[in-house]
């Protein structure tokens, strides 16, 4: 076949007669001068950047993966404790807890012994980490806020992507499993697996992008996601109540956020408890009136619960937990489980000490569960409670902090598991307990 070996005759043919590009010794000097300039700017890049700064140490070999147990425990063996900075559910990807250290070191360790794996370091302050699609996404401080953000493979322990933005100096990092919502008092950003941005909501600072969002000079409150839409309170100049946002998860363009709806809402303040593509579950005060309610809309609301006072603790990170199918809220004295599909309040159950965790539930689609009971926290150890119903049908006898300050967020006990291991979090540690069926 001569036609590969002709190709290069045929455009060297069409180039006959034409003189090639005159170069001059002022030519060569200049082209010198830029490579210099070029690679010391990459060099410098090299230094101050986000790959510097950090550090990976990978373990000997790679991490297991473990399936979910599934059975509801009758007995707990207390098996060993670990310090860690970070408040709200225990770190957890499908084979180690990370735990997070007085420097904001990111330890992994073995799910059963607690032994560390690998680990992770930033020069900058740990802001906030999430693991979904199989990487565990990190945010430090850097040169603008929250704004240096590495995402690791936690199995092999190998970088998989890292990307740098502009944030204030607090963020906090929810996921679905394909994606990771980073919400700021000002901004929030959604990042795909590979922590490619698909919306950039807010206040941003690129002159060239002015006039691309809808509205500017909003306050951000709380926010989640689905991989559809996604939901935020804010308040912004001018509005009268909060504000009940609804977005696109993708849209088009990641510069231009597209609204499915928005407006206010007729409510003081407001915290988004869950969002599902039916609905927006919320916490609202409408003048010292306390309710959750089931949002169509942001004018389209049904109480689904009202509440006797305001509450010790509000939705946020710690106090929030749940499956596909249910969203859990602590109030900081009972625990209140709701249905993600319609809102209905489905059972309380008080005087608890967190939102619990669904036994044995995972957030990746491939991996599917009964979802038929709840381990409740209490000050006397678990509550093991029926998914639907709330009725208890066993309870697991621990220590806990009994003098914990109601209304202390840092109080409240966060849980996750891995295999048979579950993981508490109280008293500044992460304590891990086998679930004895």
């Amino acid at each position: 076949m001569p036609a590969p070996e002709d190709a290069p005759a045929r455009r060297r043919r069409r180039g006959v007669g034409v003189p090639p590009e005159r170069r001059t010794r002022r030519d060569l000097v200049t082209a010198a001068v830029v490579t210099v300039v070029m690679l010391a700017v990459a060099a410098g890049v090299l230094a101050t950047g986000s790959a510097a700064r950090s550090d990976l140490v990978a373990g000997d070999a790679e991490q297991p993966v473990y399936g979910p147990a599934t059975a509801p425990p009758t007995s707990l063996r207390a098996l060993w404790s670990h310090p860690s900075a970070d408040s709200g559910p225990p770190l957890t990807t499908k084979g180690n807890l990370v735990t997070i250290g007085d420097d904001g070191d990111l330890i992994g360790r073995d799910a059963g012994s607690g032994e560390p794996e690998w680990s992770y370091s930033h020069a900058g302050t740990f802001c906030a980490a999430t693991f979904y699609a199989d990487v565990l996404a990190a945010a430090f401080d850097g040169a603008s806020g929250c704004s240096d953000v590495t995402a690791l493979d936690p199995t092999t322990q190998q970088y998989s992507s890292t990307r740098q933005s502009a944030f204030a100096d607090t963020m906090t990092l929810t996921s679905t499993w394909r994606h990771a919502l980073a919400l700021g008092p000002d901004r929030l950003e959604i990042w795909r697996d590979d922590l490619v941005r698909t919306v950039e909501y807010g206040a941003v600072e690129a002159p060239q992008e002015a006039g691309m969002q809808p509205r500017t000079g909003c306050t951000l409150g709380t926010a989640d996601l689905t991989d559809e839409r996604f939901a935020v309170a804010e308040r912004c100049p001018g509005d009268d109540s909060a504000r009940l946002t609804l977005s696109e998860t993708v849209p088009e363009d990641s510069r231009t956020p597209e609204d499915i709806a928005s407006d206010t809402t007729g409510a003081d303040s407001l915290w988004i408890i869950d969002v599902s593509d039916d609905g927006v579950l919320a916490l609202t005060d409408r003048g010292g009136a306390w309710a959750v309610e089931w949002f169509t809309g942001p004018r389209d609301c049904t109480p689904v619960l009202a509440l006797p006072a305001a509450p010790a603790l509000t939705p946020g990170r710690a106090t929030l937990a749940g499956d596909d199918t249910q969203a859990r809220w602590f109030d900081g004295q009972a625990t209140h489980a709701f249905s993600t599909s319609t809102g209905a309040h489905a059972w309380t159950a008080p005087g608890t000490t967190g939102p619990g965790l669904t036994g044995g539930w995972s957030p990746d689609p491939d991996v599917t569960t009964a979802r038929d009971w709840v381990l409740v926290p209490a000050a006397d150890g678990f509550r093991v409670v029926d998914h639907a119903s709330g009725t208890e049908s066993g309870r697991l006898a621990t220590t806990s902090d009994a003098d914990a300050a109601p209304g202390d967020t840092a109080a409240v006990t966060g849980l996750s598991q891995i295999g048979d291991i579950l993981y508490e979090r109280r008293g500044g540690a992460i304590h891990a307990h086998k679930l004895l069926a």
